[in-house]
C-alpha cells in the first residue's frame, strides 16, 4: 500500500461544509470561494479528521450505491488531491501552508 494511501490529512477547520439541495457545499471564508461536492466527495471530507488513513476511508465507501468495481482508493485520492490544491486542507505535519494561486 503506498504511503498516500495511509497518510491521514485533516481540513482546515474554519472551512464550512453544508448539505444542499443537489449535493454539498464547503465554503472557504480566508477566500470567500465555494466548492460544490457530490455525497461520495462530502463523505471523504466529513473523515479527514486526521484520525482515519485514505485507505480505510476508501474502505468505507464501499456501502455507497454504485461503488462495486471501481478503484476507490484512486477517488479518494483525487478527492483528497483536489481539496489540497484549493488549500483546503491543514499541511502536512512539517510543511509550510500553501494557499491556491
Amino acid at each position: 500500500m503506498s504511503d498516500s494511501a495511509l497518510s491521514r490529512p485533516r481540513t482546515r477547520g474554519e472551512v464550512l461544509c453544508r448539505e444542499v439541495d443537489d449535493g454539498f457545499i464547503l465554503y472557504d471564508p480566508q477566500v470567500g470561494k465555494v466548492h460544490s461536492l457530490n455525497s461520495s466527495a462530502a463523505y471523504v471530507w466529513d473523515r479527514l479528521d486526521g484520525q482515519q488513513s485514505l485507505a480505510e476511508i476508501a474502505e468505507g465507501l464501499k456501502a455507497f450505491p454504485g461503488a462495486g468495481g471501481r478503484d476507490l482508493l484512486r477517488d479518494v485520492l483525487d478527492a483528497v488531491e483536489g481539496f489540497r490544491k484549493e488549500g483546503l486542507l491543514l499541511p502536512p505535519e512539517g510543511e509550510a501552508a500553501q494557499r491556491p494561486g
